[in-house]
């Protein structure tokens, strides 16, 4: 028997599903959507559950009228200022010591945010590695954090959590009023969703993704929702449910020119003020296993952008290898028809001017001839055996094998199996079965920079998630710089070539 929760009469949810749960809450200012954050937030602390709150906008001190939380950070209703560099701290005394969190930014200017959540989020990731306790972190207007399109250390670090943190214990609660500026990764691994009402239209697209109904029903539901009203998405289970009000102090309410009496708020124990002022004074030491593990996770860091580095480089190295080079014409000697004569010939990739000459009437009195360079640039291309791809190429498809056989093995197997397996697309059990890879193992850990790269794609149905390859469109997007070398037979050459390597890589 679970422990109930009360967030709806129309919804039976129990504390254990939360636990290690992505949650999304997403919707418009406006449609309830930060009063719904705030019921989970008032149930899961009614259960003594730990948890961590990010409070961008000072919205979340309320819920001390009810319950004994540490407010910190800077702006209204903090109880101690902090900085990045005791954030670490005061996540430790959270995680250790079930102290729950709300950590106000509102008071910071966003340089100082970023650094003091990516101390926070650390320190609670590398603490949840050695306690495997469940926590959640809540993060109200995810879109500033974890925007889609944009690649950032703060976004990578909450995107983890997200991902992986399940098997650490760690949960998410992601509130947005902007669906579609959410990382769309993150987003798809929201396995519980409560979807307020929204208006803009690349929102609804977000919502349609999100639900299996048509796009014009997906219109019309939404639309129709009240404020409070959602629709609550758990795996197959989809219904409407009205969110009860919440119960504690809403500092987020819209203004009105009725009074508001502010509520009297509950002081966390001495023992724990102690504690937190001790982490914030930096007498606290690390030991030598936290520094280890921070150790570890600055190499994880820095490894992570030796490979970005490489790629950048590798782009460059490819760029560099076919840029136009036009001699001028006293370089070549050419005859009467145009064509180039005891001209050195150019390695291959190279460009060469195309010169015509023009010869006067047997009549004229102009000057006898004139060299005229054309606009027009053709390629030379010497030395090339037809049906033969270039070194270049080669060399470019044996970087990209290499960079994918030291991905995890786990993944590396998946992608054979559906590069192998194309056009085909296929469910996360059948990829199990197929690979011999737990199912939990591919949905807490998905091939992110696979999907990123292209190689494969995931699309969210019904019935689960599913995965294909995408080999053809990957190779006419990561070779296409080399089509006027290889021509369409060649691209074609080189995904028979990579299909049968990463078909292979594991």
């Amino acid at each position: 028997m679970g422990t109930p929760l009360d967030i709806s009469r129309d919804l039976a949810l129990n504390l254990e599903e939360i636990i290690g749960q992505c949650v999304a809450i997403l919707g418009i200012r406006g449609s309830g959507k930060s009063n719904t954050a705030g019921v989970i937030f008032e149930e899961l602390l009614r259960h003594r559950y730990p948890m961590s709150i990010v409070d961008i906008e000072g919205e979340y001190f309320g819920l001390k009228e009810k319950y004994e939380v540490l407010v910190v950070g800077k702006g209204e209703g903090v109880e101690i200022e902090i900085d990045a560099d005791c954030a670490g701290e005061i996540a430790q005394v959270s995680m250790e010591e079930n102290v729950p969190v709300v950590l106000d930014l509102s008071g910071f200017l966003s340089d100082e945010r970023t650094d003091l959540l990516k101390a926070y989020l650390s320190s609670l990731w590398n603490l949840a590695g050695t306690l495997r306790r469940p926590y959640i972190i809540g993060i109200e207007e995810a879109h500033e954090f974890i925007p889609q399109g944009v690649k950032n250390e703060l976004k990578e670090m909450i995107a983890r959590i997200a991902l992986r943190g399940r098997k650490r214990g760690l949960g998410g609660i992601i509130v947005s009023q902007r669906s579609a500026k959410v990382d769309k990764d993150v987003l798809s691994q929201a396995g519980m969703l409560f979807l307020h009402r929204v208006v803009h239209e690349v929102d609804m697209r977000v919502y349609g993704e999100l639900l299996p109904w048509r796009k014009n029903e997906v219109k019309e539901i939404v639309n129709s929702l009240d404020t409070g009203d959602c629709i609550y998405v758990n795996g197959d289970r989809i219904l409407p449910i009205y969110v009860r009000e919440r119960e504690t102090f809403h500092a987020g309410f819209t203004p009105s020119l009725e009074s508001v009496k502010s509520p009297e708020l509950r002081k966390v124990s001495e023992s724990i003020i102690e504690a937190i002022e001790k982490a914030r004074s930096g007498k606290r030491r690390k030991s030598a296993e936290d520094e280890l593990r921070d150790r570890i996770g600055r190499l994880e860091e820095a490894l992570a952008s030796k490979d970005d580095r490489i790629a950048e480089l590798e782009e460059v190295a490819r760029t560099l290898g076919y840029i136009k080079l036009e001699l001028p014409p006293s370089v070549l000697s050419t005859d009467h028809a145009g064509g180039a004569t005891g001209a050195t010939a150019l390695p291959y990739g190279s460009y060469r001017p195309v010169v015509v000459r023009e010869d006067p009437s047997p009549s004229s009195t102009a000057e006898p001839q004139r060299t005229t360079v054309l606009d027009t640039i053709v390629e030379v291309a010497e030395g090339v055996v037809p049906g033969e791809l270039p070194p270049a190429v080669l060399r470019h498809v044996d970087r990209l094998v290499a960079r994918i056989e030291r991905k995890q093995l786990a993944h590396r197997r998946l992608l054979g199996f559906l590069i192998g397996h194309a056009p085909g697309t296929y469910s996360i059990d059948q990829i199990s079965a197929w690979t011999g890879c737990a199912p939990e193992m591919i949905e807490e850990a998905p091939p992110r920079e696979l999907l990123e790269a292209g190689l494969i794609c995931r699309e969210r149905r019904t019935d689960g998630v599913h995965y294909r390859g995408a080999l053809r469109a990957y190779v006419n997007r990561e070779f296409g710089v080399y089509l006027p070398d290889i021509g369409n037979a060649g691209l074609h050459r080189v995904t028979q070539l990579l299909h049968g390597r990463l078909a292979s890589v594991g």
